[in-house]
């Protein structure tokens, strides 16, 4: 196809409108769409840089409004490439409303968002003039009400921002510079005049994904005028920045919306005709909103599907006619993308037949990057699997110093002797960033186990002990088990370099600004309803396990290394402090070295024969208890993470870090269960209809053996909503739930009636076929031929009566067939000659009480019918009531558990302190128990919206 025009300004008034033919094309597109939107001033060589990008010598014209060109992606044969060519803006102030709004559009339509420049003056200058970005979070909000800064939300769904400096005279001494900063972009954002309101702040804070492409002249002269025509001959220097360019913006990932789902042209077309209508009506656009609708809308869209990791296209959804429509998934935010290169796909083996698990990783791959500088990004095809696995999830995470020998302590856990994680044999540290191993759990059937290897703590290499800080809080967060292994012994040395365990309530949040936020001293059982467990491993432990001459076992030997004693400077006994206050659940393990330090390097290669005695006991023990004993990762409250949530905290966390802020937790669950309890009305929804279409036989006989249908389907669907939904305070979810079976009950009831008014219909004009035939061939235009009519009618009805299956609308069917005959039988009773006027008479006013009588027989089963319509409301008011009671109930007892077991804790931790003579310790715990006591008395909270 040529470039048609998208988006277009209406002349009179200056609004934009969709060009239908347009997104007729955009709807055609049933594959993935990698999406590639230019702006910039006039006059930069927009449109020239995009035709390059698809291949042609001329393609885009100069026109008003946003063009649209839909190619086959050139390396990808499983996506479409969509480019977006918008009109240049002035030099001087134009229509900034106009502007603005195609601005926002390029945001919201793109995967790639190229800002192209002249280089002209300064480069800052150039940057400064796109002030339509700051309007952005003014015009489009991610969530609803939600606590965290929309900022930092749209951040985390924004697209990758490129900007293009055309037209760069060489000039080495910037070179220099930029190559000493590692990250060209950020150099050209850096300015210390800069304010947090300007374009330069707006772009550093909303796009964390950000690219700088320097091009000189295009032309072999050199001039700066027009571009060159086709038949010019390029400058080899262009060519090369150009082929560097289009290998990096072709390389990023399919456009995605909210939830990090992948979208077809369907889907980006009806999306874009509802962001112009909000434009139009100047109502700012709610991303979650919008995408929530149209995914309850069942279009046959790709959204709402997980980016396959295997790189393909997206499943197709059920089509609107299909018995079991598709399930919205949870929405979640977009993880920016990684890096300039296609990552290799995951490798999975294949499920055994019959089995829950979907398929598991034969090998594991890295999850959270650490690049060069310190900068965390989430691998989105190995966050794809992840989320990708619905099943709960158990997640050991194991952190350390580097060349300890984590790698291999988890591919015994994951029962490995071959291959698995990557091991290290130098003193280099291995490792980088998070690694990941999904397989199934070898005793919880229906779990995965989710093994992370963390990169090693210390290098001397890296030298940024800011970054190791946040390796370990990932590690923390994400985890319900964590494994710290060392060398050597518990001693003073190994607790000083656990110090990351100290910055934690720096670098993590339990609740977010003006919510009671974290304050010094703030009570640590907030920060143990998230933490994991914790284990140590201590590797080539060479000392026996005696004190004062007694044998100690494996745990009392750590809890007297974390003994606080009194008189110690207290920055030497913050890493007991805080070891013994958030990770009350502690354990230890020793290991013997598994070999001869000659064979260590090779260790991965050795037979289990040429291993250590003990250490090979060890270990058994060691992986005994971690998959015994760890639990199911879950959030406070009881409420189960599977890979999916996994995927989407992760998402959360990295996006924070990245953004600069401090993780919340609470914030964290907030949003998770905002998108966790959307997508379970969308489940509880589906599970209505699964239940319906395995149920239904339409029509049914009866009004009320409908409603004990519609009773069943709904009980079940109120069922999946409650296993899935958590944090519902204001059952503002549930109320949209009850809505939605109405609405499902009043469309059950409309089927019925249609279905049984269509099969009384048929059943009446096959029994009338004889009669009408008479009618016609004026049988009954004799004399004494009324009464044969009466006759016949009458043997017809009888007749009707004993046909089965009519359901609901039999007798509103008749009477109103009856009624299409009344015409018919009026005209015979007229010109029946052996009747006399007096019996006509006679027989008029028979035949109108007989109406009246069946129009009253209706009218009663009309109200009986509006009355059993009613007692199944109550009926369903009841039953939500009944079943929001039971996960109340559930709930409470799910929270007073958690809060016995953290009193019991601080108990214990009390008697300790006690014993070690911290008194004005034990005064501020108790103060900590007597409010943990208070809420725990604190009667249950009785307010029901859906009540």
């Amino acid at each position: 196809m040529e470039p048609v025009c998208l988006v277009e300004p209406v002349p009179s008034s200056g609004a934009l409108r969709v060009n239908p033919a347009a997104l007729g094309l955009l709807r055609g597109l049933t594959r993935p769409l990698h999406v590639l939107a230019v702006f910039g001033p006039r006059g930069t060589g927009k449109s020239f840089l995009m035709d390059r990008l698809a291949g042609q010598g001329e393609g885009f014209p100069c026109s008003p409004g946003i063009w649209v060109w839909c190619l086959p992606h050139p390396t990808q044969p499983d996506q479409a490439l969509v480019l977006l060519d918008t009109e240049g803006f002035p030099e001087q102030e134009g229509d900034k409303t106009k502007l603005s709004q195609l601005f926002l559009l390029n945001v919201l339509l793109s995967s790639v968002l190229v800002y192209n420049t002249r280089s002209e003056g300064d480069p800052q200058r150039q940057l400064d003039r796109l002030t339509y970005v700051r309007d952005l979070p003014q015009m489009v909000q991610v969530l609803d009400e939600c606590s965290w800064e929309n900022s930092f939300l749209l951040s985390s769904v924004l697209p990758s921002f490129v900007w293009c400096l055309r037209d760069v005279a060489p000039d080495p001494c910037l070179d220099e510079v930029l190559e000493a900063t590692g990250h060209e972009l950020d150099s050209a954002l850096s300015s210390p005049q800069d304010l947090e309101d300007s374009p330069s702040s707006c772009v550093q804070r909303l796009f964390p994904c950000r690219k700088l492409f320097r091009f000189c002249s295009p032309r072999v002269d050199g001039g700066h005028g027009e571009p060159p025509s086709p038949a010019d001959q390029l400058h080899p220097t262009f060519q090369e920045q150009m082929g560097c360019f289009k290998d990096y913006v072709l390389s990023r990932n399919p456009k995605t919306m909210v939830g990090n789902r992948v979208v077809d042209g369907a889907f980006l077309a009806d999306f874009l005709e509802r962001v112009v209508d909000l434009l139009s009506r100047d109502k700012p656009v709610l991303l979650s909103e919008i995408c929530n609708d149209l995914q309850q809308e069942g279009d046959d869209y790709s959204v709402g599907y997980p980016m396959d990791p295997t790189g393909g296209a997206p499943p197709r959804r059920a089509a609107a006619s299909d018995a079991q429509p598709s399930v919205p998934e949870p929405k979640r935010e977009r993880v920016v993308p990684l890096q300039a290169f296609r990552p290799a796909p995951p490798v999975l083996a294949q499920a055994a037949p019959g089995t829950a698990q979907p398929g598991a990783m034969e090998e594991p791959m890295c999850l959270i990057e650490n690049w060069p500088g310190g900068e965390l990004q989430l691998n989105q095809r190995a966050l794809g699997l992840l989320q990708s696995f619905r099943q709960p999830v158990v997640v050991v995470a194991i952190a350390g110093l580097y060349r300890t020998g984590k790698s291999y302590l988890l591919n015994r856990l994951a029962g490995k002797d071959r291959g698995g994680f990557s091991l290290g044999a130098t003193v280099q540290s291995h490792t980088k960033g998070i690694w990941m191993w999904c397989l199934p759990h070898p005793r919880r059937a229906g779990h995965t186990l989710v093994l992370l290897d963390t990169e090693g703590l210390g290098d001397v290499e890296k030298g940024d002990t800011k970054n190791d800080a946040w390796i370990f809080a990932l590690a923390v967060l994400l985890s319900s088990t964590l494994v710290y292994n060392s060398l050597g012994t518990i001693d003073q040395c190994a607790l000083e370099q656990l110090h990351y365990v100290t910055e934690l309530t720096e670098r993590i949040k339990v609740k977010a600004a003006g919510e009671g936020g974290q304050q010094e001293g703030e009570d640590s059982a907030e920060f143990v309803q998230f933490f994991p467990a914790f284990v140590w491993a201590v590797r080539d432990f060479t000392l026996q396990l005696k004190l004062d001459g007694r044998e100690i076992t494996e745990d009392e030997y750590l809890e007297n290394a974390l003994k606080r004693r009194e008189g110690q400077p207290e920055k030497l006994d913050l890493p007991k402090k805080y070891l013994r206050q958030y990770f009350p659940s502690r354990k230890c393990f020793v290991f013997d070295r598994p070999a001869p330090r000659c064979d260590l390097p090779r260790l991965a290669e050795l037979p289990e024969t040429a291993l250590s005695p003990e250490f090979l006991e060890q270990t058994q023990c060691f992986c005994s208890h971690v998959h015994q004993h760890t639990g199911t990762k879950t959030l406070p409250g009881g409420h189960v993470v599977t890979g999916t949530l996994l995927g989407t905290l992760a998402v959360t966390y990295v996006n924070a870090i990245r953004s600069g802020a401090v993780p919340c937790m609470e914030s964290a669950v907030l949003a998770l269960a905002q998108m966790e309890n959307s997508a379970a009305v969308g489940e509880a929804v589906a599970v209505y209809e699964e239940q319906l279409a395995r149920r239904a036989a339409l029509p049914t006989e009866s009004v009320q053996e409908l409603l004990e249908l519609h009773a069943q389907c709904e009980r079940e669907a109120l069922r999946a909503f409650m296993a899935r939904a958590f944090k519902d305070e204001e059952q503002q979810y549930q109320w949209q739930l009850k809505d939605k079976l109405d609405s499902k009950r009043s469309e059950l009831c409309h089927r019925n009636e249609l279905a049984s008014s269509d099969r009384c219909t048929a059943a009446l004009m096959e029994l009338s076929q004889e009669l009408e035939e008479r009618v016609c061939e004026g049988s009954y235009s004799v004399p004494g031929g009324y009464q044969r009519l009466l006759d016949d009618q009458q043997e017809m009805v009888e007749k009707y009566q004993l046909v089965p299956g009519k359901g609901i609308m039999a007798a509103e069917v008749l009477q109103q067939f009856l009624k299409s005959k009344e015409t018919v039988a009026q005209a015979v009773l007229q010109t029946d000659q052996s009747l006399t006027d007096r019996q006509r008479e006679i027989e008029e006013e028979r035949t109108r009480a007989e109406a009246a009588e069946r129009e009253a027989q209706l009218c009663q089963e009309m109200q009986t019918r509006t009355e059993q319509l009613l007692q199944d409301q109550e009926r369903s008011h009841e039953e939500h009531v009944r079943q929001l009671t039971a996960k109340m109930e559930e709930d409470r007892r799910q929270l007073l558990a958690e809060q016995q077991r953290a009193l019991a804790l601080k108990l214990q931790e009390q008697e300790r302190l006690l014993r070690e003579g911290f008194r004005g310790e034990v005064a501020q715990l108790g103060r900590q128990m007597q409010n943990l006591r208070k809420e725990m008395s604190r009667p249950q909270r009785s307010r029901c919206v859906v009540c």
